[in-house]
């Protein structure tokens, strides 16, 4: 039970340093425009709006790989395949989150649940090949 607990618990910390890494990596290839609040619903709004393309599959891509890297530690620690999955929804609650908090296009409100359940998918796919060896 441990080892599952401390599973799900480094799969959050591993996913989301990787969502926050990847998505400041999108800030510097695609930096915002100046005078923008980030913190500012309006703002935020007018950001999502006139994002280029390649800023928002940099977002999408950080769901997928976030939970895919979290789901795949959280596997090998808990040395079982479901704490994966928490990590997967965690990280698709999150997206639905912020979708429905940010106005998005509508392929990227579901790119928020189905990029991390991809992500979550892949982890037990390759978790389950590297287990049986």
């Amino acid at each position: 039970m441990l080892r599952i607990i401390l599973g799900i618990l480094a799969g959050v910390a591993v996913a989301m340093v990787l969502v926050i890494c990847l998505e400041l990596a999108g800030h510097a290839v695609f930096p915002p425009p100046a005078g923008l609040d980030p913190l500012d619903k309006a703002d935020q709004a007018r950001l999502i709006a006139m994002m280029p393309l390649g800023a928002a599959l940099t977002v999408v891509n950080a769901w997928l790989l976030g939970s895919w890297g979290g789901a795949a530690v959280a596997g090998l620690i808990s040395r079982r395949m479901w704490p994966g999955w928490v990590i997967a929804a965690l990280i698709a609650c999150g997206g639905l989150y912020t979708v429905l908090t940010i106005p998005h296009p509508l392929w990227m409100q579901v790119a928020a649940v189905a990029a991390p359940l991809i992500g979550g998918w892949l982890a037990m796919f390759f978790g389950r090949r590297i287990t049986a060896r």
